[in-house]
């Protein structure tokens, strides 16, 4: 629970006015005890106190006043820092999946942290406290009886509420797991009607489903469990409690009818406040789990510096369990091909540059510039549920003239006045599909009507016709005119021709013209066998 409390640490006034609150509502239920014992005593006695029956209504609103004051800090207190995360996720460029349910699952998995666990915490630690204290002065024995029995029941909550933190963070686990499946597969679902693949990804959509049912109620069931177990030791507890003060008050005559009333009045008081803090500790586990997850999305970054420097210069550091890149290199600003062995890091390494990949240690200073003018081509050009036109101008306003030019440039011109509105034909899901060719063409118009200073192809020919491939080759070099570019590639051709090399292999950049690498084995191999 350190990550958190930690969290909620810029936030000290709430916790400042959570502790006060609580020693309030503490000293109100000690009032609340001795006016209704006076009361009942004088009930007995025949002398009625009734003047009490308004102080008592006083205590009970006041009562009723901080409490809800309390739940609504804890309320307040969860708004702010759920803010705070999802502006923090959605700043980062995780996938769609990740983003979706950490940002709504995830997120609000910790709000019980906040809005009922820290909260629960002040009230379960103070209450307690301040009536042992009242105790000691009052009816000792009733008080040694409390700090005997009261470790009994938060030890029974930590040892259930670990193990649920580790079944939150499993249920959690299997639904990214889930919604990532089902969102590859709507993704795919063409590919997989192709390869008559309908029914294994229907199963195995149904199994995942089922295996977060089964998680949801493992933790169904241990809350349940847990539940069951406390209000059996709060009322064993309670019961000592009782034939202690009905010893004291009948057999041995030690202590008055007044003081037993006020003991056992207080004695539910002390428990429930423990009580409560156990059924809290759960949900706080419950919500440790999803903090795990989200944890992990706050690691440390790439800082992105801007300078007046005229290259990129590069001090960092990425490390995942099969794979890891230094680079501790600069770069200069010109068209370059980047290529190297598969696996090598090619794609982390511009994804790294342009800023999508941030997960990692150091830093990269970029001319001031490229601040927000550098973009990154994928080799899955991602195409929005939209009309054409906002896929190609990505809303910016750009003419009709400048649209048709484009379009004509990358030979897609007929194909969109084939289409059943021109430009504004919708795409993607409930509209017109577009093949992998017509895709790419697609995310060249988006590079000539939004140019950037620079811009970074990963692999802009591959698994393309060869009509398609000349047609991006010729896209390329118009864009150069404008735009520095960067092009990962594997084609001999495309090496050959470039002035400038960054090679990549096992995380290591090495970079310089084609001279410099003429004995180097793997451009030897490339300019032989490919």
């Amino acid at each position: 629970m350190k990550y958190l409390t930690s969290l909620s640490k810029r936030y000290f006034y709430i916790h400042g006015l959570l502790f006060i609150a609580s020693i309030l509502l503490a000293s109100i239920i000690i009032m609340q005890s001795l006016n209704i014992g006076q009361l009942i005593d004088g009930v007995l006695h025949q002398n009625i106190p009734y003047q009490l029956l308004g102080i008592i209504l006083a205590i009970l609103i006041g009562r009723s006043v901080l409490h809800f004051f309390i739940k609504w800090l804890g309320v307040v207190l969860s708004s702010k820092i759920k803010h705070q995360l999802r502006r923090s996720l959605i700043n980062d460029k995780q996938s769609a999946a990740d983003t979706l349910n950490l940002s709504t699952e995830g997120i609000e998995g910790i709000d019980s942290f906040y809005a009922d666990y820290l909260p629960q915490v002040y009230r379960s630690a103070i209450i307690p406290l301040v009536i042992i204290i009242f105790l000691l002065f009052f009816h000792r024995n009733a008080a040694f009886i409390m700090m005997i029995t009261a470790p009994f029941v938060p030890l029974f909550y930590i040892i259930i509420g670990i193990n649920t933190a580790k079944k939150a963070t499993d249920q959690m686990t299997a639904l990214n797991q889930f919604s990532s499946y089902f969102l590859d597969a709507i993704r795919g679902i063409v590919t997989i009607k192709l390869f008559n693949n309908e029914e294994r990804v229907k199963q195995d959509i149904a199994e995942k489903s089922e295996g977060f049912r089964e998680k949801t109620m493992i933790i169904l069931k241990t809350a349940f469990l847990s539940t069951l177990m406390i209000e059996f030791i709060t009322m064993l507890s309670i019961g000592i409690i009782a034939l202690e003060i009905g010893l004291g008050l009948i057999v041995f005559k030690t202590i008055s009818f007044y003081t037993a009333i006020v003991v056992l009045m207080l004695a539910p008081e002390f428990y429930n406040a423990l009580k409560d803090l156990g059924a809290a500790f759960h949900t706080g586990k419950q919500a440790e789990g999803y903090a795990e997850l989200l944890e992990e999305q706050d690691t440390e970054r790439i800082q992105y510096a801007y300078t007046d420097r005229d290259s990129i210069r590069m001090d960092t550091q990425l490390n995942y369990s099969n794979f890891s890149m230094q680079i501790h290199d600069e770069l200069p600003i010109r068209h370059a091909v980047i290529f190297g062995p598969s696996g090598a890091g090619k794609s982390t390494f511009a994804k790294m540059l342009s800023g999508i990949e941030n997960h990692g240690h150091g830093q990269i200073e970029l001319p001031a510039y490229l601040e927000n003018n550098l973009i990154y081509m994928s080799q899955q050009p991602f195409v929005m549920n939209d009309t054409l036109r906002h896929n190609v101008t990505m809303f910016n306003a750009i003419s009709e003239e400048a649209l048709y030019s484009a379009a004509k440039q990358v030979d897609m011109l007929e194909r969109i006045e084939a289409l059943p509105h021109g430009f504004d034909t919708v795409l993607g899901s409930g509209g017109e599909q577009l093949s992998g060719g017509e895709t790419h063409r697609l995310m060249l118009m988006r590079a000539l009507l939004n140019p950037a200073a620079m811009i970074i192809f990963d692999e802009p020919t591959a698994m393309l016709d060869a009509q398609t491939a000349e047609i991006v080759r010729a896209t390329l070099k118009e864009l150069s005119k404008q735009s520095v570019l960067y092009t990962i590639a594997h084609q001999r051709a495309t090496i050959q021709s470039a002035d400038y090399l960054i090679y990549i292999e096992g995380g290591k950049v090495s970079h310089g013209t084609r001279a410099d690498f003429s004995h180097q084995e793997f451009y030897q191999a490339v300019m032989q066998n490919v």
